[in-house]
């Protein structure tokens, strides 16, 4: 998996989140985007099939402690349909790529 700053305030991950790692990298890019003052920041995940309990607590940590606006664009329906079943289609404010 890779994690990419790809726009102020974006960020693109490739592959599939599944690991700790993972949820590490994806961490320390979006906290290097808030520490620069974001607080708006897109998620787009064109491949990942699921995304670790980690990850979706590190979003909700950042929405309700840190006042970020998360965005998260999902291309696969499986991630869209988790977060559907979650139910943090709001939340998270998901939307199809």
């Amino acid at each position: 998996m890779e994690v990419k700053a790809t726009g102020v305030g974006e960020v693109t991950v490739l592959g599939h989140i599944k690991s700790i790692e993972d949820y590490q990298k994806i961490k320390d890019t979006i906290k290097g985007l808030v520490s620069n003052g974001n607080k708006s920041i897109v998620v787009k995940i064109p491949d990942s099939i699921s995304m670790t309990s980690s990850v979706i607590g590190y979003f909700l940590k950042l929405i309700n402690g840190d006042h970020v606006k998360i965005t998260m664009l999902v291309k696969d329906e499986r991630l869209y349909s988790i977060m559907d079943a979650m139910k943090l289609i709001t939340v998270f404010d998901v939307k199809r790529m």
